[in-house]
C-alpha cells in the first residue's frame, strides 16, 4: 500500500515538474488587473499566456509596462514599418482604414451618445516618427476613453511582449479562446 501512495505521489510531483518547465519557456497564466480591456476581458480573468506564437495585428498580447513593474494585457495595433492614425474615431494604417471588429458594439454606444471612443492622434505626434521603428509596437487597450496604454508611455519594445493571450480560462462560465 506504500508503494502504490509512493508511486502516486512521484507520478503528481513528476507531472508538476514538467508542466513547471514547460510554463518557463512556452506558457503562462496571467491574471487580468482593470478594466482597460473591457469588454474583451474583465478585471480578475485568468489567461493563458503563449509565449511562442508570433505576433499579428489586433493580436491580444501580455506586456511588461515600460517603466514600471506591472504586467497587463493590450492589443496589438500597429507593427514595426507602419504609419498609423486616428481620424474621426476610425483606424489608418499606411493610409488604409481598418476595421476594429473587437470595439464595434462598445464604439457604437459611446458615438451614439455623442462621445469620442478613440480620440484622434497620429504617430507622429505621439511619437516624432512616421513610422513605427523596427523592434518596437504600438499598442491600446480595447476600453478606449479609460485605457493606459501607448498613447501614455508611447511604442512598446518586443522585448516586452510576453507573448499573445490566447485564452481566458477564469471565470469558467467566461471561457472563451482568441
Amino acid at each position: 500500500m506504500n508503494v502504490l501512495f509512493f508511486e502516486i505521489g512521484l507520478t503528481i510531483l513528476v507531472t508538476f515538474g514538467v508542466l513547471y518547465l514547460l510554463s518557463l519557456f512556452t506558457f503562462s497564466f496571467a491574471k487580468v488587473e482593470g478594466y482597460s480591456m473591457s469588454d474583451t476581458l474583465e478585471d480578475r480573468d485568468v489567461v493563458v499566456v503563449n509565449k511562442l506564437a508570433k505576433i499579428k495585428r489586433f493580436d491580444l498580447v501580455y506586456i511588461r509596462v515600460p517603466n514600471s513593474s506591472d504586467k497587463s494585457v493590450r492589443r496589438i495595433i500597429g507593427r514595426p514599418g507602419e504609419s498609423l492614425y486616428y481620424k474621426n474615431g476610425q483606424l489608418f494604417i499606411n493610409e488604409e482604414e481598418k476595421e476594429e471588429r473587437f470595439i464595434a458594439e462598445y464604439k457604437n454606444q459611446f458615438e451614439k451618445d455623442g462621445m469620442m471612443f478613440t480620440e484622434d492622434f497620429t504617430l507622429k505626434a505621439l511619437t516624432g516618427q512616421a513610422t513605427i521603428p523596427k523592434g518596437k509596437y504600438l499598442v491600446l487597450g480595447d476600453n478606449r476613453p479609460y485605457a493606459t496604454d501607448s498613447r501614455y508611455y508611447q511604442l512598446i519594445d518586443e522585448k516586452d511582449i510576453i507573448g499573445t493571450v490566447e485564452m481566458r480560462i477564469l471565470p469558467l462560465h467566461n471561457l472563451h479562446r482568441f
